[in-house]
Protein backbone atom coordinates (compact mmCIF):
# COMPACT_ATOMS: atom_id res chain seq x y z
CA UNK A 1 0.00 0.00 0.00
CA UNK A 2 1.37 3.37 -0.91
CA UNK A 3 0.20 6.63 0.02
CA UNK A 4 0.39 10.15 -1.57
CA UNK A 5 0.74 13.17 0.49
CA UNK A 6 -3.61 12.98 1.06
CA UNK A 7 -4.19 13.28 5.21
CA UNK A 8 -5.25 10.03 6.19
CA UNK A 9 -9.00 9.17 6.94
CA UNK A 10 -10.23 7.95 10.42
CA UNK A 11 -10.61 4.79 8.83
CA UNK A 12 -6.82 4.19 7.63
CA UNK A 13 -5.57 5.64 11.58
CA UNK A 14 -7.66 2.81 12.70
CA UNK A 15 -5.99 0.03 10.33
CA UNK A 16 -2.54 1.40 11.64
CA UNK A 17 -4.15 0.95 15.43
CA UNK A 18 -5.13 -2.62 14.65
CA UNK A 19 -1.60 -3.66 13.26
CA UNK A 20 0.40 -1.77 15.99
CA UNK A 21 -1.98 -4.09 18.44
CA UNK A 22 -1.59 -6.99 16.53
CA UNK A 23 2.18 -6.55 16.04
CA UNK A 24 2.47 -5.48 19.74
CA UNK A 25 0.89 -8.82 21.00
CA UNK A 26 2.87 -10.97 18.23
CA UNK A 27 5.45 -13.45 20.58
CA UNK A 28 6.68 -15.11 17.74
CA UNK A 29 8.92 -12.72 15.98
CA UNK A 30 11.54 -13.59 13.14
CA UNK A 31 15.01 -13.24 13.48
CA UNK A 32 14.57 -10.44 10.41
CA UNK A 33 12.37 -8.56 12.58
CA UNK A 34 14.05 -8.76 15.89
CA UNK A 35 16.33 -5.55 14.86
CA UNK A 36 12.99 -3.72 13.40
CA UNK A 37 10.61 -1.48 16.18
CA UNK A 38 7.67 -2.04 16.21
CA UNK A 39 6.74 1.67 14.69
CA UNK A 40 8.82 0.37 12.21
CA UNK A 41 7.40 -2.97 11.00
CA UNK A 42 4.08 -0.99 11.03
CA UNK A 43 5.05 0.84 8.72
CA UNK A 44 7.28 -1.17 6.53
CA UNK A 45 4.22 -2.95 6.00
CA UNK A 46 1.50 -0.10 5.50
CA UNK A 47 3.82 1.63 3.03
CA UNK A 48 3.68 4.80 5.34
CA UNK A 49 6.23 6.84 7.28
CA UNK A 50 7.47 5.50 10.45
CA UNK A 51 6.51 9.44 11.98
CA UNK A 52 3.06 9.12 10.97
CA UNK A 53 2.70 5.54 12.61
CA UNK A 54 4.01 7.76 15.93
CA UNK A 55 1.52 10.23 15.36
CA UNK A 56 -1.55 8.59 14.95
CA UNK A 57 -0.68 6.16 18.16
CA UNK A 58 -0.14 8.98 20.30
CA UNK A 59 -2.98 10.48 19.02
CA UNK A 60 -4.77 7.24 19.91
CA UNK A 61 -3.35 6.77 23.37
CA UNK A 62 -3.25 10.69 24.05
CA UNK A 63 -7.76 11.17 23.41
CA UNK A 64 -8.31 7.69 24.79
CA UNK A 65 -11.87 8.31 23.33
CA UNK A 66 -11.34 5.63 20.21
CA UNK A 67 -11.93 8.55 17.87
CA UNK A 68 -8.91 10.87 16.12
CA UNK A 69 -7.82 14.91 16.11
CA UNK A 70 -9.39 15.63 13.22
CA UNK A 71 -6.46 17.09 10.47
CA UNK A 72 -6.52 20.00 9.05
CA UNK A 73 -7.10 21.24 5.16
CA UNK A 74 -4.82 21.20 3.21
CA UNK A 75 -4.29 23.84 0.55
CA UNK A 76 -5.64 27.66 0.16
CA UNK A 77 -8.78 28.10 1.75
CA UNK A 78 -11.92 28.63 -1.32
CA UNK A 79 -12.82 32.17 -1.09
CA UNK A 80 -14.73 34.62 -2.65
CA UNK A 81 -12.74 36.72 -5.42
CA UNK A 82 -12.58 40.44 -4.52
CA UNK A 83 -16.01 42.28 -4.82
CA UNK A 84 -14.15 44.84 -7.42
CA UNK A 85 -12.70 42.45 -9.54
CA UNK A 86 -15.71 40.61 -9.77
CA UNK A 87 -17.33 43.95 -11.12
CA UNK A 88 -14.50 44.85 -13.00
CA UNK A 89 -14.98 41.44 -15.15
CA UNK A 90 -18.37 41.70 -15.05
CA UNK A 91 -18.76 45.22 -16.66
CA UNK A 92 -15.58 44.07 -18.64
CA UNK A 93 -17.17 40.46 -20.72
CA UNK A 94 -20.96 42.16 -20.80
CA UNK A 95 -19.38 45.16 -22.78
CA UNK A 96 -17.47 42.84 -24.77
CA UNK A 97 -20.58 40.76 -25.75
CA UNK A 98 -22.49 43.42 -26.53
CA UNK A 99 -19.64 45.22 -29.05
CA UNK A 100 -18.64 41.62 -30.52
CA UNK A 101 -15.16 41.90 -29.12
CA UNK A 102 -13.28 38.90 -28.60
CA UNK A 103 -11.84 37.92 -24.97
CA UNK A 104 -8.82 36.32 -24.26
CA UNK A 105 -7.53 35.21 -20.68
CA UNK A 106 -4.68 37.17 -21.34
CA UNK A 107 -6.34 40.28 -22.74
CA UNK A 108 -8.65 40.14 -19.23
CA UNK A 109 -5.30 39.70 -17.54
CA UNK A 110 -4.10 42.96 -19.37
CA UNK A 111 -7.47 45.22 -18.59
CA UNK A 112 -6.93 43.76 -14.65
CA UNK A 113 -3.07 44.94 -14.64
CA UNK A 114 -4.40 48.34 -15.47
CA UNK A 115 -7.00 48.62 -12.72
CA UNK A 116 -3.90 47.60 -10.62
CA UNK A 117 -5.06 43.74 -10.13
CA UNK A 118 -2.36 41.82 -10.90
CA UNK A 119 -3.94 38.05 -11.58
CA UNK A 120 -2.19 35.13 -12.65
CA UNK A 121 -3.73 33.60 -15.16
CA UNK A 122 -4.51 30.50 -13.08
CA UNK A 123 -5.82 32.75 -10.35
CA UNK A 124 -8.08 34.53 -13.24
CA UNK A 125 -9.52 31.65 -14.56
CA UNK A 126 -10.43 30.32 -10.84
CA UNK A 127 -11.93 33.37 -10.57
CA UNK A 128 -14.08 33.26 -13.96
CA UNK A 129 -15.05 30.14 -13.39
CA UNK A 130 -16.18 30.85 -9.69
CA UNK A 131 -18.52 33.70 -11.41
CA UNK A 132 -20.16 31.14 -13.66
CA UNK A 133 -18.55 32.61 -16.56
CA UNK A 134 -17.48 29.72 -19.97
CA UNK A 135 -14.64 30.04 -23.00
CA UNK A 136 -16.95 29.60 -25.20
CA UNK A 137 -19.35 30.83 -28.16
CA UNK A 138 -22.41 31.87 -26.26
CA UNK A 139 -26.60 31.13 -27.33
CA UNK A 140 -26.56 32.18 -31.60
CA UNK A 141 -30.18 29.73 -32.06
CA UNK A 142 -32.24 31.02 -34.24
CA UNK A 143 -36.01 31.40 -32.82
CA UNK A 144 -37.53 29.67 -35.93
CA UNK A 145 -35.23 26.03 -35.04
CA UNK A 146 -38.18 24.09 -33.82
CA UNK A 147 -41.08 25.76 -35.04
CA UNK A 148 -43.85 23.18 -36.51
CA UNK A 149 -42.90 23.42 -40.12
CA UNK A 150 -39.34 23.68 -39.70
CA UNK A 151 -39.81 20.05 -37.32
CA UNK A 152 -41.50 18.58 -40.59
CA UNK A 153 -38.96 19.66 -43.05
CA UNK A 154 -36.16 18.27 -40.87
CA UNK A 155 -37.85 14.82 -40.71
CA UNK A 156 -38.51 14.98 -44.19
CA UNK A 157 -34.74 15.66 -45.00
CA UNK A 158 -33.64 13.24 -42.26
CA UNK A 159 -35.82 9.97 -43.88
CA UNK A 160 -33.78 11.04 -47.11
CA UNK A 161 -30.61 10.92 -45.44
CA UNK A 162 -30.89 7.61 -43.98
CA UNK A 163 -32.39 6.20 -46.98
CA UNK A 164 -28.85 6.13 -47.84
CA UNK A 165 -27.22 4.42 -45.58
CA UNK A 166 -26.21 0.59 -45.71
CA UNK A 167 -27.99 -1.12 -42.68
CA UNK A 168 -26.16 -0.15 -39.51
CA UNK A 169 -22.84 -0.03 -40.61
CA UNK A 170 -23.63 3.64 -41.43
CA UNK A 171 -21.68 3.45 -44.95
CA UNK A 172 -23.41 5.44 -47.67
CA UNK A 173 -24.72 3.50 -50.76
CA UNK A 174 -23.95 6.25 -53.13
CA UNK A 175 -21.64 8.77 -52.18
CA UNK A 176 -22.63 12.11 -50.16
CA UNK A 177 -21.72 15.35 -51.08
CA UNK A 178 -22.42 18.44 -48.77
CA UNK A 179 -22.48 21.84 -50.66
CA UNK A 180 -22.09 25.67 -49.12
CA UNK A 181 -20.89 28.93 -49.46
CA UNK A 182 -19.57 30.98 -46.78
CA UNK A 183 -16.86 33.76 -46.02
CA UNK A 184 -14.14 35.61 -44.19
CA UNK A 185 -13.69 39.32 -43.38
CA UNK A 186 -9.94 40.61 -43.49
CA UNK A 187 -9.96 41.14 -39.95
CA UNK A 188 -11.69 37.79 -38.88
CA UNK A 189 -10.73 36.41 -34.92
CA UNK A 190 -11.95 33.91 -32.94
CA UNK A 191 -15.87 33.21 -32.44
CA UNK A 192 -14.56 32.22 -29.06
CA UNK A 193 -14.69 34.55 -26.03
CA UNK A 194 -15.54 34.91 -22.52
CA UNK A 195 -19.43 34.91 -21.68
CA UNK A 196 -21.77 33.65 -18.92
CA UNK A 197 -23.98 30.89 -19.13
CA UNK A 198 -26.60 31.50 -21.67
CA UNK A 199 -25.26 34.62 -22.44
CA UNK A 200 -25.74 36.52 -25.97
CA UNK A 201 -22.95 37.63 -28.11
CA UNK A 202 -23.56 39.89 -30.71
CA UNK A 203 -22.44 39.63 -34.25
CA UNK A 204 -19.14 41.02 -35.26
CA UNK A 205 -19.16 44.41 -37.34
CA UNK A 206 -18.94 44.33 -41.47
CA UNK A 207 -15.37 44.94 -43.16
CA UNK A 208 -13.51 43.52 -46.19
CA UNK A 209 -14.31 39.78 -47.13
CA UNK A 210 -13.33 37.31 -49.42
CA UNK A 211 -16.27 35.03 -50.77
CA UNK A 212 -15.65 31.17 -50.45
CA UNK A 213 -17.25 28.30 -52.41
CA UNK A 214 -16.90 24.55 -51.72
CA UNK A 215 -17.65 20.88 -51.18
CA UNK A 216 -16.74 18.06 -49.77
CA UNK A 217 -17.38 14.66 -50.51
CA UNK A 218 -17.66 10.73 -48.41
CA UNK A 219 -17.66 7.90 -50.03
CA UNK A 220 -16.87 4.21 -49.94
CA UNK A 221 -13.37 3.51 -50.70
CA UNK A 222 -13.18 0.33 -53.17
CA UNK A 223 -15.74 -2.83 -52.65
CA UNK A 224 -14.63 -2.66 -48.82
CA UNK A 225 -17.03 -0.73 -46.35
CA UNK A 226 -13.91 1.83 -45.39
CA UNK A 227 -15.06 5.77 -46.05
CA UNK A 228 -12.94 8.11 -47.19
CA UNK A 229 -14.03 11.40 -47.23
CA UNK A 230 -12.01 14.76 -49.07
CA UNK A 231 -12.24 17.98 -50.60
CA UNK A 232 -14.64 17.66 -54.38
CA UNK A 233 -11.21 18.42 -57.01
CA UNK A 234 -11.79 21.78 -58.17
CA UNK A 235 -14.86 22.93 -56.03
CA UNK A 236 -12.99 25.34 -54.03
CA UNK A 237 -13.17 28.90 -55.01
CA UNK A 238 -12.58 32.00 -53.52
CA UNK A 239 -12.48 35.26 -54.54
CA UNK A 240 -12.54 39.00 -53.76
CA UNK A 241 -16.26 40.74 -54.10
CA UNK A 242 -15.40 43.88 -55.83
CA UNK A 243 -13.04 42.39 -58.38
CA UNK A 244 -14.28 43.50 -61.53
CA UNK A 245 -12.86 43.13 -65.28
CA UNK A 246 -10.80 46.33 -66.23
CA UNK A 247 -12.72 48.80 -67.64
CA UNK A 248 -12.73 50.65 -71.11
CA UNK A 249 -9.44 52.58 -70.06
CA UNK A 250 -8.16 48.78 -69.52
CA UNK A 251 -7.12 50.24 -66.10
CA UNK A 252 -6.25 46.94 -63.57
CA UNK A 253 -6.02 46.76 -59.61
CA UNK A 254 -2.04 46.17 -58.79
CA UNK A 255 -3.08 42.49 -57.60
CA UNK A 256 -5.33 41.53 -60.75
CA UNK A 257 -2.85 38.78 -61.83
CA UNK A 258 -2.99 37.42 -58.34
CA UNK A 259 -6.76 36.94 -58.66
CA UNK A 260 -6.96 35.46 -62.19
CA UNK A 261 -8.26 31.94 -61.22
CA UNK A 262 -11.85 33.45 -59.88
CA UNK A 263 -14.66 32.27 -62.39
CA UNK A 264 -15.32 34.47 -65.17
CA UNK A 265 -19.23 34.29 -64.13
CA UNK A 266 -17.72 36.38 -61.03
CA UNK A 267 -15.89 38.69 -62.71
CA UNK A 268 -18.80 39.06 -65.21
CA UNK A 269 -21.38 39.57 -63.19
CA UNK A 270 -23.05 43.00 -61.72
CA UNK A 271 -23.51 42.34 -58.53
CA UNK A 272 -23.07 45.55 -56.36
CA UNK A 273 -20.10 44.33 -53.55
CA UNK A 274 -21.39 43.82 -50.34
CA UNK A 275 -19.25 43.11 -47.11
CA UNK A 276 -22.09 42.08 -44.56
CA UNK A 277 -21.79 38.16 -45.32
CA UNK A 278 -21.28 36.41 -49.10
CA UNK A 279 -25.55 36.59 -49.36
CA UNK A 280 -25.63 39.50 -51.02
CA UNK A 281 -22.32 38.78 -53.46
CA UNK A 282 -24.14 35.55 -54.98
CA UNK A 283 -26.89 35.25 -57.27
CA UNK A 284 -28.64 32.36 -59.01
CA UNK A 285 -26.77 33.05 -61.99
CA UNK A 286 -23.29 32.59 -60.28
CA UNK A 287 -24.31 29.62 -58.29
CA UNK A 288 -26.16 27.85 -61.30
CA UNK A 289 -22.71 28.34 -63.19
CA UNK A 290 -20.41 26.91 -60.17
CA UNK A 291 -23.01 24.19 -59.32
CA UNK A 292 -23.23 22.58 -63.13
CA UNK A 293 -19.64 22.81 -63.19
CA UNK A 294 -19.49 20.86 -59.50
CA UNK A 295 -22.43 18.34 -60.81
CA UNK A 296 -20.39 17.59 -63.90
CA UNK A 297 -16.94 16.58 -62.00
CA UNK A 298 -18.64 14.25 -59.78
CA UNK A 299 -20.41 12.20 -62.16
CA UNK A 300 -17.07 12.05 -64.15
CA UNK A 301 -14.81 11.31 -60.95
CA UNK A 302 -17.80 9.63 -58.63
CA UNK A 303 -20.44 8.63 -60.70
CA UNK A 304 -24.29 9.36 -59.18
CA UNK A 305 -24.26 11.00 -55.85
CA UNK A 306 -26.45 12.36 -53.22
CA UNK A 307 -25.77 16.21 -52.85
CA UNK A 308 -27.09 18.53 -49.52
CA UNK A 309 -27.36 22.15 -49.66
CA UNK A 310 -29.06 24.34 -47.71
CA UNK A 311 -32.08 26.78 -49.37
CA UNK A 312 -30.50 29.69 -49.61
CA UNK A 313 -32.97 31.98 -52.39
CA UNK A 314 -30.41 31.72 -54.69
CA UNK A 315 -30.27 27.86 -54.58
CA UNK A 316 -33.83 27.97 -54.97
CA UNK A 317 -34.57 29.23 -58.77
CA UNK A 318 -37.17 27.84 -60.26
CA UNK A 319 -37.40 27.15 -64.02
CA UNK A 320 -40.08 29.59 -64.69
CA UNK A 321 -41.34 32.76 -63.38
CA UNK A 322 -44.08 32.08 -60.43
CA UNK A 323 -46.74 35.16 -60.30
CA UNK A 324 -46.98 36.82 -57.30
CA UNK A 325 -49.13 39.20 -55.45
CA UNK A 326 -48.85 41.65 -57.83
CA UNK A 327 -49.81 40.01 -60.71
CA UNK A 328 -52.30 40.95 -62.79
CA UNK A 329 -55.42 38.25 -62.52
CA UNK A 330 -55.36 37.89 -66.22
CA UNK A 331 -51.74 36.62 -65.74
CA UNK A 332 -52.50 34.28 -63.13
CA UNK A 333 -55.49 32.65 -65.24
CA UNK A 334 -52.38 32.28 -67.66
CA UNK A 335 -50.77 30.35 -65.41
CA UNK A 336 -53.39 28.26 -64.10
CA UNK A 337 -54.23 26.90 -67.51
CA UNK A 338 -50.57 26.71 -68.70
CA UNK A 339 -50.25 24.34 -65.77
CA UNK A 340 -53.70 22.62 -66.22
CA UNK A 341 -54.74 23.67 -62.91
CA UNK A 342 -58.58 23.61 -62.90
CA UNK A 343 -60.36 26.06 -61.50
CA UNK A 344 -63.60 27.65 -61.07
CA UNK A 345 -64.21 30.92 -63.80
CA UNK A 346 -66.11 32.78 -60.02
CA UNK A 347 -62.89 32.72 -58.28
CA UNK A 348 -61.18 35.95 -57.49
CA UNK A 349 -58.13 37.33 -57.89
CA UNK A 350 -56.85 36.40 -53.99
CA UNK A 351 -58.41 32.91 -54.72
CA UNK A 352 -56.57 32.23 -57.63
CA UNK A 353 -53.23 33.75 -56.07
CA UNK A 354 -53.59 31.38 -53.33
CA UNK A 355 -54.30 28.57 -56.29
CA UNK A 356 -51.08 29.13 -57.62
CA UNK A 357 -49.23 29.46 -54.20
CA UNK A 358 -50.72 25.52 -53.91
CA UNK A 359 -49.67 24.52 -56.95
CA UNK A 360 -46.17 25.91 -57.82
CA UNK A 361 -44.09 23.17 -56.17
CA UNK A 362 -44.94 21.68 -59.74
CA UNK A 363 -42.47 24.16 -61.41
CA UNK A 364 -39.12 22.41 -60.32
CA UNK A 365 -36.26 24.25 -59.11
CA UNK A 366 -33.66 25.00 -61.46
CA UNK A 367 -30.65 23.29 -59.42
CA UNK A 368 -32.67 20.11 -59.69
CA UNK A 369 -32.68 20.46 -63.47
CA UNK A 370 -28.86 20.66 -63.34
CA UNK A 371 -28.47 17.57 -60.73
CA UNK A 372 -30.85 15.47 -62.93
CA UNK A 373 -29.15 15.96 -65.91
CA UNK A 374 -26.13 14.12 -64.42
CA UNK A 375 -27.57 11.48 -62.31
CA UNK A 376 -27.11 13.09 -59.09
CA UNK A 377 -30.38 13.88 -56.55
CA UNK A 378 -30.43 16.79 -54.21
CA UNK A 379 -31.84 17.30 -50.82
CA UNK A 380 -32.12 20.98 -49.23
CA UNK A 381 -30.58 20.77 -45.21
CA UNK A 382 -33.86 22.03 -43.00
CA UNK A 383 -32.91 25.98 -42.75
CA UNK A 384 -31.14 26.86 -39.62
CA UNK A 385 -29.62 23.43 -38.97
CA UNK A 386 -25.80 24.15 -39.68
CA UNK A 387 -25.28 20.89 -37.53
CA UNK A 388 -26.25 18.49 -40.19
CA UNK A 389 -24.06 19.93 -42.39
CA UNK A 390 -21.06 18.99 -42.11
CA UNK A 391 -19.20 21.11 -44.10
CA UNK A 392 -19.63 24.35 -42.00
CA UNK A 393 -17.11 22.21 -39.84
CA UNK A 394 -14.62 22.46 -42.26
CA UNK A 395 -15.19 26.54 -42.53
CA UNK A 396 -14.22 26.93 -39.23
CA UNK A 397 -11.09 25.09 -39.58
CA UNK A 398 -9.99 26.92 -42.60
CA UNK A 399 -11.12 30.10 -40.65
CA UNK A 400 -9.71 29.15 -37.30
CA UNK A 401 -6.53 29.35 -39.47
CA UNK A 402 -7.04 33.04 -40.59
CA UNK A 403 -8.03 34.13 -37.24
CA UNK A 404 -4.82 32.53 -35.54
CA UNK A 405 -2.26 34.27 -38.35
CA UNK A 406 -3.87 37.52 -37.73
CA UNK A 407 -3.18 40.42 -38.87
CA UNK A 408 -3.62 40.15 -42.47
CA UNK A 409 -2.50 43.51 -44.55
CA UNK A 410 -5.25 42.31 -47.39
CA UNK A 411 -7.22 40.09 -48.71
CA UNK A 412 -5.08 38.49 -51.28
CA UNK A 413 -3.34 37.30 -47.95
CA UNK A 414 -6.37 36.17 -46.33
CA UNK A 415 -7.34 34.08 -49.42
CA UNK A 416 -3.82 32.09 -49.41
CA UNK A 417 -3.73 31.80 -45.76
CA UNK A 418 -7.68 29.68 -46.55
CA UNK A 419 -5.92 28.09 -49.72
CA UNK A 420 -3.10 26.42 -47.52
CA UNK A 421 -5.34 25.39 -44.66
CA UNK A 422 -7.26 23.47 -47.06
CA UNK A 423 -4.05 21.89 -48.31
CA UNK A 424 -2.98 20.81 -44.88
CA UNK A 425 -5.85 20.70 -42.65
CA UNK A 426 -8.61 19.40 -44.56
CA UNK A 427 -7.90 15.91 -44.42
CA UNK A 428 -9.89 12.62 -44.95
CA UNK A 429 -10.01 12.03 -41.42
CA UNK A 430 -11.31 15.07 -40.72
CA UNK A 431 -13.72 15.14 -42.91
CA UNK A 432 -15.27 11.86 -41.83
CA UNK A 433 -15.04 12.98 -38.26
CA UNK A 434 -17.24 16.00 -39.05
CA UNK A 435 -19.49 13.88 -41.30
CA UNK A 436 -19.93 11.29 -38.16
CA UNK A 437 -20.30 13.94 -35.86
CA UNK A 438 -23.56 15.98 -37.80
CA UNK A 439 -24.56 12.11 -38.36
CA UNK A 440 -25.13 11.80 -34.57
CA UNK A 441 -26.64 14.84 -34.64
CA UNK A 442 -29.66 13.92 -37.03
CA UNK A 443 -30.17 10.45 -35.57
CA UNK A 444 -30.95 12.80 -32.06
CA UNK A 445 -33.38 14.80 -34.07
CA UNK A 446 -34.89 11.94 -35.51
CA UNK A 447 -35.64 9.97 -32.88
CA UNK A 448 -36.84 13.19 -30.99
CA UNK A 449 -38.77 13.92 -33.69
CA UNK A 450 -40.15 10.20 -34.24
CA UNK A 451 -41.31 10.91 -30.09
CA UNK A 452 -43.04 13.72 -30.83
CA UNK A 453 -44.75 12.31 -33.44
CA UNK A 454 -46.40 9.83 -30.86
CA UNK A 455 -46.94 12.17 -28.30
CA UNK A 456 -48.97 13.97 -31.06
CA UNK A 457 -50.98 10.81 -32.07
CA UNK A 458 -51.62 10.20 -28.31
CA UNK A 459 -52.87 13.31 -28.18
CA UNK A 460 -55.40 13.30 -31.12
CA UNK A 461 -56.64 9.93 -30.32
CA UNK A 462 -57.27 10.96 -26.71
CA UNK A 463 -59.14 13.90 -27.44
CA UNK A 464 -61.32 12.86 -30.94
Amino acid sequence: MKRSGAPLTDNEKLMIINLYNYFSGDNSRKEDHQKLTLRKRVAEVLGVAERTVASVVSDWNKRGDDTFTSHKTLGQPKSKPDKSISELLRTKILDANKKAEQLSTPILQQFLSEHRYELSKWRLLRVLHYLDYYFGQGERRNILHESPNNVAFRYHYLRFHFANLEGNNEVPSRPEVFLDESYCHLHHTSRNTWVPHQGVVLAPGHGPLVVIFGAIIVFRNGSSNKLHGELVPNSVHIWDPTIKPPGNRGRKRNNAEEWNDVPNIVKDSNIVPNQVDYHGNFNAEIFEDLFSTLCQTLHEKYGPVNIHMDGASYHKRRVETIPSSSSKKQELIEWLNAHDIPFSSNLKRPELLELVRINKEKVPFACVKIAEQYEHELSFTPPYHCELQPIEGVWAVVKGEVARSSPHPNLLSVRNTLLEAFKRKITSQVILGLWRRALKNAKEYFESDEDAQLIYLFIYYLFI
